[in-house]
């Protein structure tokens, strides 16, 4: 069974972009997971010298154009929410790019097995 030249390019080129597609995704997905990573670090990091200091004395958090005091042990709080949030996106992000690089590795399969029934 052959199939027209015709009908093979067109295979071929969506196949191609898919491809194309595809490596710019894993590079997007690979930057936000690097981005999520280094996230997490300056978290753990503050965290950590937040709690270096006495339980009394207040931290002043941004609000806007202002500045509120607010207990420490409230900002750590707030400090922990938002790594559990970065963690959650972190997951979702890695099962991405494991869909990602399935995808690219199948695309390329498929360019690979066009391109040798075609010869």
């Amino acid at each position: 069974m052959s199939i027209p030249p015709e009908a093979l390019q067109k295979v071929l080129q969506e196949i191609e972009m898919r491809v194309m597609q595809s490596q710019l995704d894993l590079t997007s997905v690979r930057q936000q997971i690097a981005q999520k990573q280094r996230d997490i670090r300056l978290t753990d990091l503050t965290m950590k010298e937040l709690r270096d200091i006495p339980p009394s004395v207040g931290v002043w958090e941004g609000v806007g154009k202002m500045f509120l005091n607010v207990p420490i042990t409230a900002h750590i709080a707030r400090l922990e929410k938002e790594k559990s949030e970065t963690e959650d996106q972190l997951e979702a992000l890695t099962k991405k790019l494991y869909y990602l690089e399935t995808t690219y590795k199948n695309a390329k399969r498929n360019i690979d097995d066009i391109l040798g029934h075609s010869q």
